[in-house]
């Protein structure tokens, strides 16, 4: 994992030694022409995010893990400038998949509750699909709103980021070549953020 400190004014230069005090401005979102997809091809898109979102939701890690392409790149960069467990306000976090597949394999081996409840739903909104530039590969930005169960007496709560995906069509599906999670709102009864976004 590679964990570095940008200044929010100049993107990509690291600050050595200094602590973040407000939140990451991302690389701008660049439009592309419009251009729609088939209605057949967007309503596979959205049938795949809904279904990943099952997948995480249950902790079904090692299902998930296989919608990964082996090239993959994961980023989460958190915008709010508010400060949770395992990420701070002006922290960028690159994983690669053998990085990825590592948590999975953490996750899975840690101790498992029978009937255990599920302790986020996602919902994911506002997708819009456009070609990549590669013809089996398209670029896919969608809102993620995540809502944290509260069992047992805790506070339910929620957060909300921006998601741009690359995905590639494979004989069965798509594969998640690329993502990054820009995360804008968290709300103060959060206090660990989701292993997988």
């Amino acid at each position: 994992m590679q964990t570095k400190f940008f200044d929010s004014q100049q993107r990509g230069q690291p600050l050595a030694g200094l602590q973040p005090l407000g939140a990451v401005l991302p690389g701008p979102w660049k439009p592309q022409p419009f251009m729609p997809v088939s209605s057949q091809v967007y309503s596979e898109i959205q049938q795949f995010l809904i279904y990943e979102a099952l997948l995480l939701d249950h902790s079904c890690l090692d299902q998930w893990a296989a919608l990964l392409a082996r090239d993959v790149t994961y980023s989460v960069c958190n915008c709010s400038g508010q400060e949770r467990r395992g990420l701070d306000p002006a922290e960028y976090v690159d994983k690669d998949r053998s990085a990825l597949l590592a948590r999975v394999t953490s996750r899975c081996q840690g101790p498992q509750l029978e009937n255990r409840l599920p302790q986020t739903r996602r919902f994911v909104t506002n997708v819009s699909v456009s070609f990549a530039h590669c013809r089996s590969e398209y670029e896919v930005v969608s809102y993620l709103r995540v809502a944290h169960i509260g069992h047992e007496g805790t506070t339910n709560s929620a957060w909300s980021a921006e998601r741009r995906d690359r995905l590639r069509t494979t004989d069965r599906a798509f594969a998640i070549t690329k993502r990054e999670v820009l995360i804008d709102s968290i709300e103060p009864g959060v206090s660990d953020l989701p292993q997988f976004l």
